[in-house]
């Protein structure tokens, strides 16, 4: 299945998130306050994607709350993406 994300490289990009942008990619580890602004920006947000390595530090408060938003989390890279060409990302998941 093909899913277009939203590429968010850094706390910056998290304002310019619109409804629009039903998947996000986080390229850098985000708080919990990242988390909540995102929801905040769009609350029908259904996925969100991050590399392995940011999910296994990922605190169990923001795994909870993605889960009582019903926001799945996926496991993945976007590798060699550049944000500064294209916000956006076609990821087959």
């Amino acid at each position: 299945m093909e899913v277009l994300f939203r590429v968010v490289a850094s706390e910056i990009d998290v304002e310019e998130i619109t409804s629009k942008d039903d998947n996000i990619h986080f390229c850098f580890r985000p708080s919990e306050k990242d988390v909540f602004n995102v929801i905040r920006k769009n609350p029908k947000i259904k996925m969100i994607q991050l590399p392995v390595s940011y999910f296994n530090t990922l605190s169990n408060t923001t795994k909870k709350i993605l889960s009582i938003n019903n926001i799945e989390v996926n496991v993945g890279n976007v590798w060699g993406h550049r944000t500064d060409i294209d916000k956006y990302k076609i990821v087959e998941i």
